[in-house]
């Protein structure tokens, strides 16, 4: 046993140590405020910066749906038809600069909304992923549960 913990003792170092990095990562970039700042910009039924920073022919996913950016942004908007108080709570995001040269904003957020039809009031933990070039979004993942979504539409 004692062994076992000496050779752990020089080996953990080295290995943690000889690790290259990947590249760098960021909360208080640009990127990073602007991911937080898009949410905002969602919830009070603005999409300024959506309408700036997500590209009309972006590759989206929502939970793995493909569509394109200028689709995702037109039912975005449509929230605001199915839900009301709309807020996006808990944001916290970061940028990974890769070395390769990619660039992808990682973002967390709590969605709550009161539906139209039901009244009922949800919370939802998401997930979004924002890959950039030239100061615009050409890739974005979304993941989040669609039951109250799917709930209000079928009361509709």
């Amino acid at each position: 046993m004692k062994k076992t913990l000496l050779i752990l003792l020089f080996v953990a170092p080295t290995l943690l140590f000889s690790q290259k990095s990947a590249g760098t990562l960021s909360r208080e970039d640009d990127l990073s405020k602007t991911a937080i700042a898009m949410g905002d910009d969602y919830a009070n039924n603005n999409h300024t910066l959506w309408n700036e920073k997500l590209s009309d022919k972006a590759i989206v996913r929502v939970n793995n749906t493909v569509m394109d950016g200028k689709t995702v942004k037109e039912v975005f908007k449509s929230h605001h038809t199915i839900f009301n108080n709309i807020k996006i709570n808990d944001s916290y995001a970061h940028t990974n600069y890769f070395k390769g040269g990619d660039t992808w904003t990682n973002n967390w957020f709590t969605w709550e909304g009161t539906g139209n039809k039901t009244g009922i009031r949800t919370s939802n933990r998401s997930h979004f992923d924002y890959k950039w070039e030239n100061g615009k979004i050409v890739e974005m993942n979304c993941y989040f549960d669609t039951t109250a979504l799917n709930m209000e539409l079928a009361a509709q």
